[in-house]
């Protein structure tokens, strides 16, 4: 037994021994639990797939093994000793190599893993422990990580978030990825950008196991450090404000700080009691604020790492559960913060007061709660607003805090801190908390929200959380502009809809007739939006509301609902309150009745808002006029129209339902709201409160919305902004219509419906108020894909977000060769010359450089000059029929002065506006002589220069835009009191005018009046003048109408001024402005690309208004320089700018290039040799052949831009292709086409020579080839043309022969008839020749006596002519004709007419001092320049005086004013014209009819005139003569005239004016002209003389041929004549003909053949 115990024992004994040994025995190194934690803590941050110091991975185990970029294997298995790897590690006196910057790895950790290498190094990691991503091997996504927090980069590009295992960056715009930065964290808890934006923070890690700072490089996007740092996942990382430092939070409870270029830990503090959710510095950076799960919130100082202050109160409860989040205000040292009690709220980092138990003096603002924890919280960069996101079972909630505080503290508050327990300290502190603070707005979510940031420049908001979705919200009122997926997902991954936003996110309904239109936008998970507004399902929990199927709602009784909407996957929840439900409803008139009247159409255009109403009943148009609508309906005919007494039975209700016969119909019945509104103001006593806030503004939205698909629809939203700050729902009383209904049309209830792709702008009305958006109907884009371009500027920038928003492609950038075109053509209105483009093309610098260089050398040069004068020069309508010539001339060369010396805009401006004195001396002041009338003044000016149209708003406010009738006088009142007066210096030189007015003066002074207003169309009130718009502007003291009214107009803060020319600019530069037309800007026609019209404007202004800049900012932009070709994406862009736009030279640049390229010398009409069209001194120079004006240069009768045609029609087209202009300027003998003939040779030289001149660019091969069958075509017509020739005439040979030898017959035979006849009759025709030598000879025997006789003759009749009549010349006055006749004065106080051939009156103001007068004497003058020398200006000089009439007006002293029409009893004339006796022109008919000449005319014509009583005043009188002729035919009126009158008492036609006058002087004073002239006049008069001069002319007439004698010569001559050439042998010899000519210059003809094809091609004729 004892044996077997031993044995036992010993048997035990062996068992324990081996076991010890057993246990003695060390384990085998594990690489997962041993030495992985010693290379992650030491050596993974540089040696990591996105940080991979000297190319060495070691995160993967293969990469780790391998090595780096050293040939040395980093680990052998099993070999330490021939690991590269361990010699690193092992240090040599104290220093080892790796890990850098550090000390040597400690010798356990050594011994460790050179034990594991010579074990094998084996890698046990778990299988879901190792790493499955870097930065070439990014995570796929089947679902999308929670966005735990997002980040702005400081210059508002990209933003950041947070990903599993990566940070993605975005595009701010949320345009797409612009990168991914993969690391070794899984968790990402927060991102930060630093400051100055170059490198982005991360903190994260692995959960549970390891933290890590990453410090991205944003640029080059590679890790530039990591930081191990603890056990667990890092949080709340921000940036120290010089960028050098980062602090985190970790769940150790402490807060660290690190230096990021060494990766060193240069603060720790352990105060808190449980994890550090976030961190920030305060903006001096010299202290750290931290919180956390311990609710506390810390401040450190950061040199010391001394704890400060706990900022928070201590008082427990204080703060309710942990603090998440923490941000510092952007300019005080305050900090917002939040967490699980759902309060933000905003503490000062010092105290103001002591600490004392119970205090919470750090707090400055509590705002209202948010549901759930809030996790995030930020700052609008200003300060100003603040933003906060919270989360609650699920669901999440976003609000917008106004947090514009004084955050100052006075003693009395301070008091109050320090006795926080006290009930009065209690309510101050409460009342301190909450001033000034506001909830903005707010929205609901169906995720978790954990993440919030606002952009840079504060106007946007992005928001993540749970879902995995950016949400972009505008900080205005949290409406939704974008959202899209925070990761890359497959299609078939993505949810339908990732996003519902409801707009507006709360209601107040205040009244039964209340309303909300709501709008549902859901996003897709590819980004795209749309409307869902009647799309949609909702439960509400409570009966206080009713929501249509269209997504109104309305009130049904007081109270408060919870109103959630679902729509597929997605659901928002929006608050509901009513009030005023249960009360008596009391209309107003301005803010209920009238929205409805205009709604029902009452006061419409085409109702009784006509110009004369309807049936008897007028209200103002679109109800402008509230008193006199209200007046129209209780006062007209005695309140016909309303029954207080009985509102039912008012007669604008029985009209409306139809319960009377209303030629409108049925507009509303009883009960419906508009019916019910319309009774309640009846019975309410049919009032105006004249105190009723008007409608101010309105806004519709949504802005710009997309519509994917067509036949898709939107609804549309109007609120309306009253004078008192209140805001309505007006959706369903306004009225929006589209602007293109080809792409879409809308309903009454504002939905939109598509019909095509394109962009509607939308225009939204309510009482006057307006409002505009665009409308994008996407269509089917399949396939398309946005690829980003380079960009230039900004411009590129604006144009490429509007492109990528109508998913539309731009085209590649034009070529050198195109862009040298365009620029020049554009620039200067001339092309480039050969040179220019062989110059261009071999300069090998980069090609933005130098374009960029040619645009500064050709901006300001002379031909830009040239130019850019002649654009003003139509603008301010330099035109001789206004100016005359020389003082058009003078007002162009003012305005290349001006553009010669880039005069600011602004400036230039005020100077055509403030112009005075005379228009010789300052010829700006030309402006107003061109436009005299204060009306048209205005108008063309705010058009010019505003680009709107005021002249719609005349007798009316404006139906469809702001501008009101009151506002077109109060404007026009600026001009009121602009005077014009004669300037001497004009001498007798008169211009233009109006038939009413009659000429002007060749120059007029332009001044200020003291007098002069406006007096008001409907009100027929003065209107004083008043500007259409604010705009803040400095006049100058004492200042004018005119300079009040410039200095407005040009302020920088008048928002049409810069603006609209900058459009106007950028219309020239790309052939469609932002707004187009180009000078009609309106609300109902918005601009294509706001963002780039607003930009463009910004820096006009903030450059001076310099125009230059201006151009040089659009040329140098790629957009400008983009191609005209187009792609598949493009290809229906109009409006975009996505291509450039192929435009009709302008007829005067046309012309100039047709002219520069054939290098021919122009020549138009009174201008040097060589002048440019662009340089002509105005309009009214032309070309016979009507070349400028067949191309559409403008007439300069008005500033619209519509003057100016640039289509190609027929008659262009022919102007072109058979005109003189491009003909003359290709043959002209001395031309660059005939050098370039005789100097080159070469013919392929030759032909590409002509390419670089005409088309500036190389020919092709092609057309080379082309061009040399040109050559050898007319070489080879010349021959056809003779071997044509030759066979037609052997093949008419004989024909020919037998009609020679036929004619020879007839003419033989004719010649023997004659002969034989002549013989006959030979003695008769003798002795006829005696007897008229006879009479020929007695005649001149005659009148030779008679001269002999002369001098006693003409003694014996001056004898009794001295008795007859004596007429005196009336003193002209003023002259006028109506219907576009011009009358002028000329010597002896003659009257010459011109102008339109019309039928027209003459009006001669003359003065006399004669008085007693008996006889008016009208002398009708032939002139040289009349037809057949008149006296009429009738195609046969013939006129017809309809109706003489005569006014007579005493002048003299003491006479007064007496008025007497003149009436005559008899009248005489030298001739009357059968049936058109002079009697007709005093019969008191303006009728067909009067007093004419035919056909006696080319002569002066005489007609008297007796009056049945003397007139004319003793001391002179005014003579109005009327001059009627009404003939039908409009031509025949009087062209040059005389008016006479006389008192002797025996009334004859008499002599002639001058006669009296010599016949008065004695015969031996006269001079040679008198005696010669009374001579002449005596011989005209007598009859004897007339006699004989009569019967000479009849002996020498020339005797009747003999009959028969006549027919034989007329036989002889028709045999005779030659031969009719055969038409198709004509036809062969001119062609022979033609060809001999050009065989003597070929390769001249064939140039000249190639460059008329090329003028005459589109690649010519257009602007590429």
């Amino acid at each position: 037994m004892k044996k077997g115990l031993l044995q036992g024992i010993l048997t035990g004994l062996v068992v324990t021994a081996s076991a010890q040994a057993e246990e003695a025995k060390p384990e085998k190194v594990s690489f997962y639990n041993d030495i992985r934690p010693i290379f992650q803590a030491s050596c993974h941050g540089c040696h990591q797939p996105a940080k991979a110091r000297g190319e060495y991975v070691m995160t993967t185990f293969a990469e780790l093994l391998k090595g780096g970029d050293s040939d040395e294997v980093a680990i052998v298995p099993g070999k330490p000793d021939e690991s590269h790897l361990i010699t690193l590690i092992t240090p040599i006196d104290g220093q080892a190599e790796m890990p850098q910057k550090a000390a040597p790895l400690p010798e356990d950790q050594l011994a460790l893993i050179s034990r594991w290498v010579a074990e094998g190094a084996e890698d046990d990691t778990p299988t879901s422990a190792k790493q499955r991503y870097n930065m070439d091997n990014p995570p796929v996504y089947s679902m999308p990580p929670v966005i735990s927090s997002i980040d702005y980069s400081p210059d508002g590009t990209l933003i950041a978030l947070a990903g599993y295992h990566e940070v993605l960056l975005h595009h701010a715009d949320g345009s797409g990825l612009a990168g991914r930065l993969v690391g070794l964290s899984e968790r990402v808890q927060k991102v930060k950008f630093s400051h100055d934006g170059k490198k982005l923070a991360v903190a994260g890690g692995l959960p549970a196991r390891s933290g890590e700072i990453q410090i991205w490089n944003v640029g080059s996007k590679r890790l530039s450090m990591s930081i191990p740092v603890g056990f667990d996942t890092l949080y709340g990382i921000s940036w120290s404000p010089d960028n050098k430092k980062v602090a985190v939070g970790l769940s150790d409870s402490t807060l660290r700080a690190f230096d990021i270029s060494s990766g060193k830990q240069v603060l720790f503090k352990n105060h808190h009691d449980d994890w550090v959710l976030d961190t920030v510095w305060n903006n001096k950076g010299d202290h750290l604020v931290s919180v956390g799960r311990d609710m506390a919130v810390k401040l450190t100082e950061v040199a010391t790492s001394r704890f400060v202050d706990n900022i928070t109160s201590i008082t427990p409860g204080a703060l309710k559960g942990g603090i998440h989040a923490i941000t510092v205000h952007p300019k005080k040292e305050e900090v917002l913060v939040g967490g699980s009690d759902g309060v933000p709220q905003v503490f000062r980092l010092t105290r103001v007061t002591k600490r004392v138990i119970g205090d919470n003096s750090n707090l400055v603002r509590k705002f209202p709660p948010m549901p759930g924890r809030i996790f995030s919280l930020d700052f609008a960069p200003d300060g100003k607003k603040m933003i906060a996101g919270s989360s609650y079972n699920g669901t999440g909630s976003v609000h917008l805090y106004h947090s514009d505080y004084d955050s100052s503290v006075n003693d009395a508050l301070k008091k109050a801190f320090e006795r926080p327990l006290d009930g009065n300290s209690k309510k101050l502190s409460a009342e301190y908390h909450t001033k000034q603070v506001k909830l903005l707005a707010k929205v609901s979510l169906g995720t978790s929200v954990y993440s919030t940031a606002f952009s840079p420049d504060g106007n946007t908001i992005a928001v993540g959380g749970a879902d995995g979705v950016v949400r972009l919200y505008d900080s205005q009122a949290l409406g939704l502009k974008r959202a899209f997926m925070a990761v890359p997902m497959a299609d078939e991954k993505l949810q339908d809809v990732i996003a519902l936003s409801v707009e507006p996110s709360e209601i107040n309904l205040n009244g039964k007739f209340d309303y909300n239109q709501l709008l549902l936008t859901a996003v897709k998970g590819n980004g795209e939006s749309y409307d869902a507004s009647r799309d949609f399902a909702f439960k509400v929990d409570s009966d206080v509301i009713k929501v249509s199927k269209s997504g109104m709602v309305e009130p049904m009784k007081d109270g408060e609902a919870k109103l959630e909407i679902f729509h597929k996957n997605q659901k928002t929840t929006l608050t509901v309150r009513v009030a005023g439900v249960s009360g008596d409803f009391k209309p107003d008139y301005v803010r209920d009745v009238m929205p409805v009247l205009s709604k029902l159409g009452c006061n419409a255009g085409t109702c009784h808002g006509a110009k004369d109403g309807k049936n008897g009943f007028k209200l103002s148009l679109r109800g402008y006029d509230p008193i006199y609508d209200i007046r129209a309906f209780t006062d007209d005919l005695a309140s016909r129209r309303v029954n207080v007494a009985s509102p039912d039975n008012s007669l604008i209700l029985l009209k409306a339902s139809a319960s009377v016969p209303h030629e409108g119909g049925q507009l509303t019945k009883m009960g419906e709201d508009y019916y019910e509104i319309l009774k309640s103001w009846i019975a309410g006593g049919a009032k105006l409160e004249f105190d009723s806030p008007r409608v101010t503004g309105i806004e519709l939205s949504p802005k710009n919305p997309v519509v994917q698909k067509i036949g898709d629809k939107q609804q549309m939203r109007v609120i309306a902004t009253y004078a008192n700050g209140k805001k309505r729902d007006v959706t369903a009383e306004s009225f929006i219509e589209t602007g293109n209904s080809d792409i879409a049309t809308t309903d009454k209830s504002g939905l939109v419906i598509t019909a095509r792709r394109g962009e509607a702008p939308m225009l939204a009305r309510f009482e006057g108020a307006y409002a505009s958006t665009i409308v994008t109907v996407m269509g089917d884009r399949s396939g398309f894909e946005w690829k980003d371009m380079p960009t230039n500027n900004k411009v590129d920038e604006f144009v490429a977000d509007k492109l990528k928003r109508t998913k539309t492609l731009p085209s590649e950038i034009a070529s050198d060769e195109e862009f040298l075109r365009r620029i020049h053509l554009d620039l200067t209105g001339l092309p480039p010359t050969a040179e220019d483009v062989l110059k261009f093309a071999e300069d090998n610098r980069s090609s933005k450089i130098k374009r960029n260089e040619l645009i500064d050398k050709l901006v300001g040069n002379d031909d830009y000059i040239d130019h850019w004068t002649n654009k003003w020069a139509d603008l301010l309508l330099v035109n001789r029929k206004f100016l005359g010539t020389e003082g058009s001339a003078d007002f162009r060369n003012w305005i290349r002065t001006e553009v010669a010396s880039n005069t600011p805009y602004d400036e230039f401006a005020r100077k055509i506006i403030t112009a005075s004195g005379s228009n010789k001396v300052n010829p700006p002041a030309s402006y107003y002589k061109v436009l005299r009338e204060p009306t048209e003044i205005m108008e063309n000016t705010t058009q010019l220069f505003l680009a709107t149209r005021f002249n719609c708003n005349k007798c009316h406010d404006h139906p469809f835009e702001r501008w009101t009738q009151d506002q077109y006088y109060e404007t026009t009142a600026y001009f009121a009191q602009v005077g014009l007066k004669k300037d001497d210096k004009s001498g007798d030189k008169r211009i233009g005018g109006t038939a009413v007015e009659g000429a002007k003066p060749l120059y007029e002074i332009i001044y200020d009046r003291n007098e002069g207003e406006t007096k008001h169309d409907r009100t027929g009130e003065i209107t004083p003048p008043a500007f259409p718009f604010a705009a803040d502007h400095k006049s100058p003291l004492k200042a004018s109408r005119r300079e009040n009214f410039a200095a407005w107009l040009t302020a920088s803060d008048n928002e049409y001024f810069a603006k609209s020319y900058v459009n106007r600019l950028w219309g020239y530069m790309t052939g469609t402005g932002i707004i187009e037309p180009i000078d009609d800007i309106r609300a109902g026609n918005p601009p294509t690309n706001p963002e780039l019209l607003n930009w463009l404007t910004d820096q006009f202004i903030e450059s001076g208004f310099d125009v230059r800049h201006l151009v040089k900012i659009i040329t140098k932009s790629r957009t400008y320089q983009l191609s005209v070709k187009t792609n598949k994406w493009n290809e229906d862009d109009t409006i975009n700018y996505s291509h450039a736009k192929a435009r009709r030279l302008p007829a005067e640049v046309l012309f100039d290039t047709i002219y520069r390229v054939t290098g021919t010398k122009s020549k138009f009409p009174g201008v040097p040799e060589g002048t440019r069209a662009a340089q002509l001194p105005d309009s009214g120079v032309k070309l016979a052949d009507g070349f400028l004006g067949n191309l559409g240069r403008p007439v300069r009768e008005s500033a619209c831009e519509c003057e100016r045609s640039n289509e190609l029609q027929l008659g262009p087209i022919m102007a072109l292709i058979s005109g003189p202009t491009v003909g003359n300027a290709i043959s002209a003998k001395d031309n660059a086409i005939t050098k370039l003939v005789s100097d080159m040779a070469d013919d392929e030289k030759m032909i590409d020579e002509l390419f670089l001149r005409v088309l500036n660019r190389h020919a092709t091969p092609q057309e080379i080839n082309a061009a040399r069958k040109i050559i050898d075509e007319v070489k080879a017509e010349h021959k056809t043309a003779i071997d044509q020739l030759a066979k037609y005439e052997k093949e008419i040979e004989p024909r020919e022969t037998a009609r020679a030898k036929k004619r020879d017959d007839e003419i033989r035979l004719a010649k023997t008839k004659l002969e034989a006849y002549q013989m006959e009759i030979a003695p008769r025709e003798a002795e006829a020749d005696r007897k008229q030598k006879e009479r020929i000879a007695k005649a001149e025997q005659a009148l030779k006596a008679y001269n002999d006789d002369l001098a006693k003759r003409l003694a014996d009749w001056e004898g009794s002519a001295a008795k007859t009549t004596r007429w005196t010349a009336v003193e002209l006055g003023d002259l006028k004709a109506t219907n576009g006749s011009k009358l002028e004065k000329r010597d002896g106080n003659v009257v010459f007419a011109s102008g339109d051939l019309k039928k027209t009156v003459y009006t001669v103001n003359a003065d006399t001092k004669l008085s007693g007068i008996t006889g008016v004497r009208l002398e009708l003058l032939a002139d040289d320049k009349l037809p057949k020398k008149g006296p009429g200006r009738n195609d046969d000089g013939n006129f017809v005086l309809t109706e003489l009439g005569l006014k007579a007006i005493s002048t003299g002293d003491g006479q007064g004013r007496k008025s007497t029409k003149v009436s005559f009893k008899d009248a005489k004339a030298d001739f009357n014209q059968k049936d058109f006796d002079v009697k007709k022109a005093i019969d008191g008919k303006v009728d067909n009819s009067g007093w004419a000449s035919h056909p006696k005319l080319s002569t002066d014509r005489t007609a008297i005139f007796i009056p049945k009583e003397k007139f004319g005043a003793e001391g002179g009188s005014r003579l109005t003569f009327s001059l009627n002729q009404n003939y039908s035919s409009n031509k025949h009126s009087i062209g040059k005239f005389r008016l006479l009158v006389t008192t002797d008492e025996k009334v004859e036609i008499g002599h002639p004016g001058d006669i009296g006058a010599i016949l008065a002087t004695a015969s031996d004073k006269r001079n040679d002209d008198q005696r010669k002239r009374i001579t002449d006049y005596f011989k005209a008069q007598d009859n004897d003389l007339a006699a004989k001069n009569k019967e000479l002319g009849e002996a020498k007439k020339k005797r009747p041929e003999d009959p028969k004698l006549k027919e034989l010569k007329a036989g002889l001559a028709k045999a005779e004549q030659p031969l009719s050439v055969d038409p198709k042998l004509a036809e062969f010899r001119r062609a022979l003909e033609l060809s001999e000519g050009q065989q003597k210059t070929i390769r001249l003809t064939a140039a000249q053949d190639i460059a008329w094809a090329l003028i005459n091609s589109p690649a010519f004729l257009f602007n590429r």
